[in-house]
C-alpha cells in the first residue's frame, strides 16, 4: 500500500527584507520569486506501508520542511501530496500549552492538539503521573517549570498513542537526565516498532542504521539520492 505520494511537491518561504518593505508596491508577480526561497523543489517520492525511511542532508537542505509538509504544518505551493494513513509527528511538542495553567490543566489542551479523545482523559493522566515522575509539580503553573519538565509532559502525551500508521520524527528526542532518557528511549523505540511507516530525519548515522532501511538525501530542496540506508550514509560522506 502506498501511504505517502508526492508529485512535484514545492514549498517556498518569503524573504522579507528592508528593500522589499520599501518597494513592495513596485514588485511585480514575476519579480516576487526574487523574494522567496524554495525549501522543496519539485520533490517526487512514494513511501509504502512498512518503509523505514531516513532523511539525510545538511542543515537547510529540506529535510525538516519535508517532514512538516507531511504533518500539515506547511502547505505546498504546488504539486500533489497524498497521504493515505493517519500521521503522528514527534516535533513541535509544546504547541497548545498555556503557561499560566497547571500541568494538570494543560493535559486536555495537549490532548486536543494531538487529537486524543477526551474519553481517554483518565488514562492519559495516569500515564503522565507514572511516566513523567513530576509529582506535586503537576499542580503548579507551567511557567514555574524548567524546559525539561515542560518537555516531559508534552513528550508523554505525544507518545501516548503508539499504534500510528505513519510516524514522523525530526531527530530522536532526548528528555531529562540519563535515567529518564533511558525510559523515554524505550518508549520511542516501542512507538517506532508499532508504526506502519517511519520517516526520520537525523544527523546520526548510528540512529539511522538502527531504525531505517531506506535513505533519502536532500540538497537545496531536491532529492539527490534514494536507496538503501547504508548507501545513503556512504554517499553523504
Amino acid at each position: 500500500m502506498k501511504e505517502i505520494i508526492c508529485k512535484n511537491l514545492c514549498v517556498s518561504f518569503p524573504i522579507i527584507n528592508k528593500f522589499f518593505l520599501l518597494n513592495k508596491k513596485k514588485v511585480t508577480k514575476k519579480k516576487l520569486s526574487n523574494f522567496t526561497v524554495k525549501a522543496l523543489d519539485c520533490v517526487n517520492i512514494t513511501i509504502k506501508k512498512g518503509d523505514r525511511v531516513g532523511l539525510l542532508g545538511r542543515n537547510g537542505s529540506g529535510k525538516s520542511t519535508f517532514l512538516r509538509s507531511l504533518a500539515g504544518v506547511y502547505i505546498p505551493d504546488s504539486g500533489i501530496l497524498t497521504i493515505n494513513s493517519p500521521v503522528e509527528s514527534l516535533f513541535e511538542l509544546n504547541v497548545g500549552t498555556d503557561e499560566d495553567a497547571t500541568g494538570y490543566e494543560n493535559i486536555p489542551l495537549l490532548m486536543a492538539s494531538r487529537q486524543i479523545e477526551m474519553s481517554k482523559y483518565d488514562e492519559v493522566v495516569k500515564d503522565i503521573e507514572d511516566f513523567t515522575e513530576l509529582g506535586d509539580a503537576l499542580n503548579r503553573p507551567l511557567r514555574t517549570y524548567s524546559q525539561g519538565m515542560k518537555l516531559r509532559i508534552a513528550f508523554a502525551i505525544a507518545t501516548f498513542k503508539q499504534n500510528n500508521q505513519i510516524l514522523l520524527m525530526d531527530e530522536v528526542i532526548n528528555v531529562g537526565d540519563k535515567q529518564f532518557r533511558k525510559k523515554s528511549d524505550n518508549r520511542i523505540k516501542k512507538m517506532m516498532n508499532k508504526a506502519g511507516s517511519l520517516v526520520l530525519a537525523s544527523h546520526s548515522a548510528a540512529i539511522l542504521k538502527t531504525h531505517c532501511s531506506r535513505g533519502i538525501i536532500f540538497e537545496e530542496g531536491k532529492i539527490i539520492f534514494d536507496g538503501s540506508i547504508n548507501e545513503a550514509i556512504n554517499y553523504e560522506i
